[in-house]
């Protein structure tokens, strides 16, 4: 006998144990799946490969050791074996499948051979006392998932040759404290490392990163809620941050660009609270919806010379925004960009800048001093309101400027645009 055929022993809850004649060589499809009593097994030296939920929902099953031969583990092979607390893999095997260890719930540990290039989705997910992985040198790839919810890992030591962390990875790993990426590494899967936060008193969060030199992008909500974060070293050769990669990393204090970066994407550090400083690059051109929105410790940002382009609400309710030098170069200010921005008290605004969209600077109370540049022609509605420091404001005079976008007590003087240039010079 070489195949155990598909399903033979389908959801046998009886057996109790297996032993495999010498000559099998490969296992099916669901051949065990279900046999909740199933406490030992036994498998031969030539066996080569076992099919897709072999042995899922072996609740009973404690202990595996497979042999040299094995060169692959297909997807569920082991999936739900609840009390599966030792697993020996041997030195050949190249590939564990989709969700393949996916929520053996007591496996406390994970030795990964050499051999193996790839960890495939879901893979240990939700392996809530995984607390130890030794991952292959030769790895190349984590898959999507790959360690979702393994929330007993505290640490992990990637390989050097590792160059893609997939979406999700090690999302909700609460207890992970530190990571350190591999000089490899090009790219960071959206939401890969989100919710690593505490979620209990005896546990930490992850509090640091270092990025690779290699790392040219980090995707959507990579480090999206990882709420103890307080610092993270980014790499010269960063050319994108994506959407909300950094939202509501709480505890980051300061954040250096790097010189390429030329883009922030949306919501990418959205409720960093505890900002205090960030350096924006030279080259950056653009900054997306909501990129720093409730920064509330930021009290100054200098914006580069090239930048074009400043997203709706980029800033709002940076409450302790006092300060803000806007770029020679910017020709427009959207929608809620510096919306609630309480302590901000003067701005000037670039002589190039031809609009500002609705309720930009609404409720920024502390206002006091605006100067508007006469080749100003539109400025949208309520830009101003709330702003009830704010006492007496010239405006060019022209069919697009909404009177309503001040509050009824500040005094409008409305000039002609030659008039205004003649009073700025």
């Amino acid at each position: 006998m070489t195949h155990l055929p598909d399903r033979a022993f389908l959801k046998r809850t009886s057996l109790v144990s297996v032993a495999f004649p010498r000559s099998l060589a490969s296992i099916g499809s669901c051949a065990f799946e279900g046999c909740s009593s199933l406490t030992s097994v036994t498998f031969p030296a030539g066996l080569t490969s076992i099919g897709s939920s072999a042995f899922e929902g072996c609740s009973s099953l404690v202990s595996i050791t497979l042999p040299a031969g094995l060169i692959s583990i297909d997807d569920y092979a082991f999936a739900s074996c609840s009390a599966l607390a030792s697993v020996t893999l041997p030195a050949g095997l190249t590939s564990i499948g989709n969700y393949a260890f996916s929520r053996c719930s007591a496996l406390a540990s994970i030795t990964l051979p050499a051999g193996l290039i790839s960890i495939d989705n879901h893979a240990f997910s939700g392996c809530s006392a995984l607390a130890s992985v030794t991952l292959a040198a030769g790895l190349t790839s984590i898959g999507n998932y790959a360690f979702s919810r393994c929330s007993a890992l505290a640490s992990i030591t990637l390989p050097a040759g590792l160059t893609s962390i997939g979406n999700y990875a090690f999302s909700r790993c609460s207890a992970l404290g530190s990571i350190t990426l591999p000089a490899g590494l090009t790219s960071i899967g959206f939401h890969a490392f989100a919710n690593c936060s505490s979620i209990a008193r005896d546990r930490t969060s992850l509090v640091s990163v270092a990025c690779p030199r290699s790392l040219v992008s980090i995707g959507y909500c990579a480090f999206n809620r990882c709420s103890a974060l307080t610092s993270i070293d980014l790499p010269a050769g960063l050319t994108s941050i994506g959407k909300g990669a950094f939202n509501d990393c709480s505890s980051i204090t300061t954040i250096t660009l790097p010189a390429g970066l030329i883009s922030i994407d949306e919501y990418a550090f959205c409720g960093c609270s505890s900002l205090a400083r960030i350096t924006l690059p030279a080259g950056l051109t653009s900054i997306g919806d909501g990129a720093f929105i409730s920064c509330s410790s930021l009290p100054t940002v200098t914006l580069p010379a090239g930048l074009i382009c400043i997203g709706e609400g980029a800033f709002r309710d940076c409450s302790a925004l006092s300060s803000i030098l806007l770029p020679a170069g910017l020709t427009s200010i959207a929608t809620n960009a510096f919306h609630s921005c309480s302590a901000l008290s003067s701005i000037t605004l670039p002589a190039g800048l031809i609009s500002i969209g609705h309720h930009a600077f609404y409720g920024c109370a502390s206002l006091t001093t605006v100067t508007l540049p006469a080749g100003l022609t539109s400025i949208g509605l309520h830009a101003f309101r709330g702003c009830a420091s704010l006492a007496r404001v010239t405006v060019p005079d022209t069919d697009t400027i909404c009177l309503t976008a001040f509050e009824p007590t500040t005094t409008v003087l409305c000039l002609p645009p030659a008039s205004m240039r003649d009073l700025q010079r």
